[in-house]
């Protein structure tokens, strides 16, 4: 009897445990609440207009409570943009430099902020107007500790900034910090890293649909990649389509930062394939560097990754050969060569310093002369002009065999007026394969 007094005891406390301990227990977790910022002030200045302030000064420092606001366009998301943030209003885009990294988990692409610019700096840094402060005489970034009660985020991200579309035929300085989209081009070094192994930061040629590199202002507009962003080894798309980024100039020299590969939109093939390609990213083994006369031959410049000819300081007047491999061309229709030259300096001696050869009977080695060789039409860089120029297609439809691209260089002496310094790269030739 008095086991059984026992046993019901357990089982009457059991059941009462379990009635308290749930409860004590929700079936269903309450969610946190979501915090939206809300900025309950106004901006009083346009981006443009905040811009405008540092008139034709290096730098100024703002000391009107100048309030603006923006959408973040850009981060440092991906690494190839570095503790610096753009943002845009219906006026203009604006670069700062943050002394913050990973400024991507607070300042989202599509986040609309608010800044408070008072105590900060204008500055302009290679034709770049920055909002910034000062670092050793310049503009510099804007330390961490001046963020708080000066940035404030307003609402949650929104849908990701639609980009203007960048028309080269009209004014550029406006969109200058803005984010752009460039219709129609290609690479020259398309099926290439983003980033040649070993450089910091590698800059490509961006061409048109026709493979011409586009100049604006006598110098190259760029595509400039960081070796920190995470798409450096990826190799750039081939085909004609647009290119995303953040528009800008460093010295004159107009160039475009992507955020990540998904900025390169709807590259399309062509049709046309690539036969043959050397951008002299490094030494080629397969070219033959051959001087008649002088103990000055091409070289290869590996700060540069180009190839050099340069008769300054010879023994002799120089004449100097620089030899593709064989290119086979059977079964191409429409076969297209492109490549692009620089110079300096002009030799008074000589009207064509530089000329551009093929041949379908030279041996792939030794003396280029003994064999037969025709001249090709392009275009190469003014005398003296230090400008990268492109060749433009080049037709090589007349022929369906192994051929040898040649370029001669030569000087008519040895002094600086005698003998000109000329640089070959992008050496691409293209066609369809039947």
């Amino acid at each position: 009897m008095k086991y059984f007094r026992l046993k019901t005891l357990g089982i009457f406390i059991s059941l009462t445990l379990m009635v308290v301990f749930s409860g004590c227990v929700k079936q269903d977790f309450d969610e946190p609440p979501v915090y939206i910022p809300h900025v309950d002030f106004e901006s009083n200045c346009t981006i443009a207009g905040l811009k405008a302030m540092i008139g034709t000064q290096d730098m100024v420092e703002i000391t009107a409570d100048t309030i603006i606001q923006g959408i973040v366009t850009a981060n440092d998301e991906s690494g190839n943009i570095y503790k610096k943030l753009y943002i845009r209003d219906n006026t203009a885009g604006l670069e700062m430099g943050i002394d913050v990294t990973s400024l991507y988990t607070t300042y989202k692409v599509g986040q609309r902020i608010f800044i408070k610019c008072k105590g900060l700096y204008l500055g302009n840094y290679a034709d770049v107007v920055q909002l910034g402060y000062p670092y050793n005489g310049s503009i510099g970034r804007i330390p961490q500790a001046m963020l708080s009660g000066r940035f404030y985020l307003d609402s949650l991200p929104g849908k990701a900034p639609v980009p203007d579309t960048l028309d080269l035929t009209g004014s550029l300085s406006g969109k200058v910090s803005s984010l752009v989209a460039l219709k129609n081009v290609r690479f020259p070094d398309a099926s290439s890293t983003y980033v040649i192994s070993g450089e910091t930061n590698t800059n490509r040629d961006i061409a048109d649909a026709f493979g011409n590199v586009i100049v604006i202002g006598g110098k190259n507009l760029i595509l400039r990649t960081s070796s920190y962003a995470n798409f450096a080894n990826t190799k750039m798309p081939d085909g004609v389509g647009t290119l995303v980024g953040i528009f800008s100039v460093f010295n004159g020299q107009y160039q475009m930062y992507i955020r990540d590969v998904n900025d390169t939109k709807n590259f399309v093939d062509t049709g046309y394939k690539v036969i043959y390609q050397q951008n002299f990213d490094a030494d080629p083994p397969d070219w033959v560097k051959y001087v008649k006369t002088s103990n000055k031959n091409w070289t290869w410049d590996a700060s540069y990754s180009v190839m050099v000819a340069n008769g300054y300081g010879g023994d002799v007047p120089c004449e100097a050969w620089l030899v593709s491999p064989a290119i086979d061309l059977s079964g191409v229709s429409q076969p297209i060569l492109t490549f692009k030259t620089w110079t300096k300096y002009t030799d008074n001696g000589l009207a064509n310093p530089l000329e551009v050869y093929i041949s379908t009977n030279y041996s792939g080695s030794g003396d280029p002369t003994v064999a037969t060789w025709t001249t090709l039409q392009c275009a190469l860089s003014p005398a003296n002009s230090g400008v990268w120029t492109s060749s433009g297609d080049v037709d090589l439809s007349a022929y369906n065999q192994p051929v040898y691209i040649a370029y001669r260089y030569r000087s008519s002496g040895v002094t600086s007026s005698t003998a000109s310094k000329w640089e070959v790269d992008t050496f691409k030739v293209t066609g369809r394969k039947n």
